[in-house]
């Protein structure tokens, strides 16, 4: 079983169940088990909520009742009884088609004539070794061979190149689920005033984790085609371990990549915030400040 039909299985196996021996139901029955739970909870924020307002509004007629007050209690349930279609509408689906279109574009360019002859190329360019040549030329081995911790490094970094793809894959199976979960709960704790943002970060946290993918295959795609313009020589086994490490730190920093995609994103797994905003720029933001300040208290 390669890497693709494990992960598609254990996908299964994981939101819709009935897979192994114990037959064992999935996250799309846990969230139908608890989402009653959820009603209750969005019922009595609800209450609790619009009963406050309506209390300050008799007792105050002078001041104004918000309508939205009203309306959003009503969304909140709404979008409970909907929750599964809406996810699979607003976000599943969507980056399910940005992951096709990626797919269908690496092998595309790589040549490759279904996603598992993708994913051995891509196996061959990360786990690539230099070996030496009929004409002379050293390979890793003959550098290896000057150190022993050297040869325990790099049988280090093989193994890390080797696993890191899958590690990327099932961290994000596992987000997934996390994130689906939780928007059970999200959905009428963002009733509560003052925490309205926790409806917005949890989904551009969620949309953020389902661009990984889509965002792995083009860095995949990038170390193929540096694979297959590899130069020759000797430097070369210098540089055959040198494009693994860059690779391994390339792939781990995938959800920072996806962050930059989602503004509003932040990827609890890294703490890596998505943000444009450099150390020039927060330097004259800072300067500005200061500046405008100078200013006021010349006037005063």
């Amino acid at each position: 079983m390669d890497l693709l039909e494990a992960i598609d299985n254990f996908q299964k196996g994981l939101f819709s169940g009935g897979v192994g021996t114990r037959q064992l139901f999935g996250l799309y029955d846990y969230v139908t088990y608890i989402i009653k739970y959820a009603y209750a909870l969005a019922s009595i924020i609800m209450i609790v909520l619009v009963g406050t307002k309506v209390i300050s509004y008799f007792a105050n007629p002078s001041g104004t009742l918000d309508p939205y007050v009203l309306v959003k209690p009503i969304l909140i349930i709404a979008a409970l009884a909907l929750y599964r279609p809406l996810v699979d509408f607003l976000l599943f689906q969507p980056s399910d088609i940005i992951t096709d279109i990626t797919n269908d574009a690496a092998r595309y360019v790589t040549r490759s004539s279904s996603e598992n002859a993708f994913e051995n190329y891509y196996g061959e360019s990360i786990k690539h070794i230099q070996e030496g040549d009929s004409s002379g030329n050293g390979g890793i081995y003959d550098l290896l061979q000057v150190n022993a911790i050297l040869e325990l490094i790099h049988l280090l970094i093989y193994f890390i190149a080797s696993v890191v793809s899958g590690y990327i894959m099932l961290r994000q199976l596992i987000y997934k689920g996390i994130y689906f979960v939780l928007g059970v709960f999200v959905l009428p704790f963002a009733l509560i005033p003052g925490n309205q943002e926790i409806l917005k970060k949890w989904f551009f946290g969620f949309l953020s984790v389902l661009m990984w993918l889509p965002i792995l295959t083009i860095v995949k795609t990038i170390f193929v085609l540096i694979h297959n313009n590899r130069v020759s020589g000797f430097t070369e086994a210098l540089l055959s371990v040198c494009l693994q490490v860059v690779m391994i730190i390339a792939v781990l920093r995938v959800p920072k990549y996806a962050n930059m995609l989602v503004s509003a994103a932040n990827d609890s797994g890294t703490g890596l915030k998505a943000s444009f905003m450099t150390a020039p720029g927060i330097a004259a933001a800072k300067f500005l400040k200061d500046k405008a300040l100078h200013r006021s208290s010349k006037k005063k």
